[in-house]
Order: C-alpha cells, then sequence, then structure tokens
C-alpha cells in the first residue's frame, strides 16, 4: 500500500473519484492501495487469457468461446466465395474479407496492448514501493 501523508510525501491534489477501485482515503488523503491494484490487474490478466483463448478452469481446454481472438478470426471469416458468386455478393464478400483482416489484427492488437498497460503499472507499483523504502531508510 502506499502511504498515507502522515508517513511519507502527501499524494498530489487530483480530483479522483471516491469509489475509485484501488485508491483509499478521501478527497484530501488520497493513496493508492498496491494489494487492491494488483488484485485488479490479477482480474485483467484473467481476462485477457480468456480473451486469448486459455479456457477458464470449468471449461474443456480446447475452448473458443465467445469474445476469444479465435472466434472473431473464425467468425469474421467471410470472402466472395462464401458470400455467393453474383456480382453484389462478390463486391459485399471482397469487402467482409478485408474487413475481417482488420478487425482480426486490431482486436489482438487490443488485446496485447492492455497487457502492456498491466505489466507498466505492475512495474510502477514496483518502482513506487522501492522508492519509498529506499527513501524512508
Amino acid at each position: 500500500m502506499s502511504y498515507a501523508p502522515d508517513n511519507g510525501s502527501p499524494p498530489p491534489k487530483l480530483a479522483l473519484p471516491e469509489n475509485w477501485p484501488g485508491l483509499g482515503g478521501g478527497t484530501e488523503e488520497v493513496y493508492i492501495d498496491h494489494t487492491r491494484v494488483r488484485q485488479i490487474l490479477k482480474g485483467l490478466r484473467d481476462e485477457l487469457g480468456t480473451l486469448r483463448g486459455r479456457a477458464p478452469a470449468n471449461m474443456s481446454a480446447t475452448w473458443s468461446g465467445p469474445g476469444t481472438a479465435g472466434e472473431v478470426q473464425g467468425l469474421t471469416n467471410v470472402g466472395p466465395t462464401e458470400a455467393g458468386p453474383w456480382e453484389a455478393a462478390k463486391y459485399f464478400g471482397l469487402n467482409a474479407e478485408q474487413a475481417h483482416e482488420v478487425l482480426g489484427g486490431k482486436y489482438q492488437l487490443l488485446i496485447d496492448r492492455i497487457e502492456a498497460m498491466v505489466i507498466a503499472v505492475e512495474q510502477a507499483v514496483v518502482n513506487y514501493e522501492k522508492g519509498h523504502t529506499s527513501s524512508s531508510a
């Protein structure tokens, strides 16, 4: 847990909601509850694993459920062949095929970026704790 003002540097004056997960104190004495932040990050990691296609504990190892990157890739894979042989269907299929290529890649990129953010916040918590420990020694 980061330290309340009487045990270290005072927190910056920020306008933050009082019920924001991972924050403690009130509007005057806000501090970051590192234990709670770590719990939130663990929850995000679990969700990211599910989106990547890792089966929840109660599901089959081959699970590719709703919202997984694999499901998005599979269900959006429509092209000219699947749309039909007439001209309008062919062009619809070409558009759908292009959308499939972009959507699948962007969805995966979103998952990767959220994971990078989780790693950065975890490191920020570690750095803060190290800095506080060394400055209090």
